[in-house]
């Protein structure tokens, strides 16, 4: 796909070719209307996170402060349990959000700073509820493993 292309000889098309999907597939993953029996939205979700992590360093705030808000749009809409699968929405969005924060954590910082604090205390919501659905998924082989704590705070 034209947006995780990292090849250094990314040509201006491929780079006019970005532009145009962009909005397109923010829409796609915002706009949770219509029915989404594939699990679309979840993969489209995971390849504006990898555009996100994977673009030049002047641009990750950029693209950061496109992808959070859209992410969290979904979560809005779909709810906790929505989507399919079985971690649901919070779930792939929390992981998701993670991925981003551990990428850059200075642009993830920045982007959350500017958020109201309604809108912060949601992400930390989805991320914990996230996080239980998938601590309440882990086997025997998985508790022995060492973990590593999350700091939730956000604030500014």
């Amino acid at each position: 796909m034209v947006l995780l292309a990292t090849n250094p000889k990314v040509t201006i098309p491929d780079q006019t070719l970005a532009r145009a999907l962009l909005p397109r597939l923010v829409i796609f993953v915002t706009n949770t209307e219509p029915e989404d029996p594939e699990s679309a939205r979840a993969l489209v979700a995971q390849t504006l996170c990898q555009y996100a992590t994977g673009v030049s360093k002047d641009h990750t705030a950029i693209a950061m402060a496109l992808v959070i808000p859209a992410l969290l749009a979904r979560a809005t809409s779909e709810g906790e349990g929505g989507g399919q699968g079985s971690i649901g929405v919070y779930g792939e969005t929390s992981a998701r959000l993670l991925e981003l924060a551990s990428a850059n954590q200075v642009a993830f910082r920045g982007v959350v700073g500017s958020m109201s604090d309604g809108q912060k205390a949601f992400m930390e919501e989805v991320i914990r509820s996230g996080r239980q659905s998938g601590v309440a998924r882990k086997s025997d082989e998985d508790e022995e493993r060492p973990t590593i704590a999350l700091k939730m705070n956000f604030g500014g």
